[in-house]
């Protein structure tokens, strides 16, 4: 009754509220979500190993996945292609002229991607340069088909990886091959989970994040795959069912490799030890996501910084070389941060243990910029013992992925408001009796 008799009331009241919506309406997340097929002519070159000899097939497709982040504050573009490893200065360009403030481009570091060479299937048209205009395509078309993002996170556990570097006194030995699958050495069990739902609430992404080589695959392989990433989305998509896509971004894996791999002289068998690794990967990632199950996500807040810093090369003083960090926070619940070339695992262990927010996810293998790719980076006390990806196939100075790191952590205190721009001192006035 009181309502009907105030009608002016009523209009100013919604219209009051609505207004002081509009911060929180406009914060909302949209992301978009794509793939695009990257698989290679046969006959070219594979990446990681030395082998020269060119593929003969191709067991299963590799892809580019694309995930676009865009709010009132930040447009991001992530981009994880099952490549060893890639860089490409000309989609940097041509993703940021699309209006993106951050490109993120990482690879999967699967060693049977294809090797993006210049001459591959020929000099006028190397196959980077498809890779390139997919991917952008891509980018555009997540951007085109966004919608509002509420995210869930989650976390697992697993070890399906050992330190290839065993530690004998002050010095690692390099263990390629394990063949009693031993678990050597410290390695990162976390398995980082991210659901995307849309506004009706069907999932439309998964974001998986885990540290361990995809080299179940080994140096004998002639075929394309993506190895046991590319098994773990396609179990996890099928379990999901409708339009999900999931994503594998991978983590600080530069001195993990995967307890078993296919070494023997089968070659048919091969696939059946990735397939393996890529089921029980699957496993765990369904076990965590059935922990959030019940949750309805968020899309509160999407902030982002980052940087590109100059470092001199580890035994090249003289010479220097660029690289940088990305820090992204979610809903100031979701920390991501991202480091180039190889990091040891160290790293996105070291980052969870000091982020001070719920869930933390270290994406290695990550160009935030078109610099040259910088190969391993080891933590300063592995570099010390020595040993493969700590001392003869780095290139960045020792210290430098503590250096990344701290720049990630002070990015991510300065997104949280934990960094004020003057002094501050909290007084604890004495209790008086």
């Amino acid at each position: 009754m009181r309502l009907d008799r105030h009608p002016l009331r009523l209009v100013l009241t919604i219209a009051i509220v609505a207004i002081g919506c509009l911060p929180y309406l406009h914060a909302q997340i949209r992301v978009g979500v794509a793939e695009v097929d990257i698989t290679p002519p046969v006959g070219g070159l594979t990446t990681g190993y030395s082998s020269a000899q060119p593929t003969d097939g191709v067991h299963d497709p590799v892809t580019a996945r694309i995930l676009t982040l865009e709010s009132n504050t930040a447009r991001v573009a992530m981009v994880v292609c099952d490549l060893c490893i890639y860089n490409s200065s000309q989609l940097h360009a041509d993703v940021r002229a699309l209006g993106f403030d951050q490109f993120l481009l990482m690879n999967t570091h699967t060693h049977a991607g294809p090797k993006m060479n210049e001459e591959f299937p020929s000099a006028e048209h190397p196959w980077a340069r498809t890779v390139d205009e997919r991917i952008l395509e891509g980018v555009n078309q997540a951007s085109r088909d966004s919608f509002v993002g509420n995210f869930v996170a989650a976390a697992g556990q697993i070890q399906l990886g050992y330190n290839r570097l065993f530690q004998q006194g002050n010095y690692s030995i390099t263990h390629f091959e394990n063949p009693d699958h031993i678990p050597y050495g410290a390695v990162d069990t976390e398995v980082g989970v991210i659901r995307i739902d849309d506004a009706d609430g069907r999932t439309r992404a998964v974001l998986v994040n885990y540290a361990c080589h995809p080299v179940v695959l080994g140096p004998r392989n002639l075929k394309i795959s993506a190895d046991f990433p590319g098994v773990m989305r396609a179990r996890v998509e099928e379990e999901l069912g409708g339009n999900v896509k999931c994503f594998f971004f991978q983590s600080g894996a530069g001195d993990i490799n995967p307890l078993f791999m296919a070494r023997g002289d089968d070659r048919e068998g091969d696939f059946d030890i990735v397939s393996r690794v890529g089921e029980l990967l699957a496993t765990e990632v369904l076990r965590a996501l059935s922990f959030v199950k019940q949750d309805v996500g968020t899309s509160d807040s999407l902030k982002v910084m980052s940087s590109v810093s100059q470092f001199r090369q580890r035994f090249d003083s003289g010479a220097s070389m660029e690289m940088g960090s990305t820090s992204i926070l979610i809903n100031d619940s979701i920390a991501i941060m991202t480091m180039p070339g190889e990091p040891f695992h160290y790293f996105p262990t070291e980052f969870r243990r000091q982020s001070g927010v719920a869930h933390n996810f270290f994406l290695g293998y990550c160009c935030n910029g078109p610099y040259d790719w910088p190969r391993y980076l080891p933590d300063l006390h592995s570099a010390a013992r020595g040993g493969y990806g700590a001392s003869d196939t780095t290139m960045a100075e020792v210290g430098a992925g503590e250096r990344l790191l701290n720049t990630g952590l002070i990015q991510l205190f300065t997104l949280q408001g934990r960094l004020k721009s003057e002094p501050i001192r909290h007084l604890v006035e004495p209790t008086r009796p």
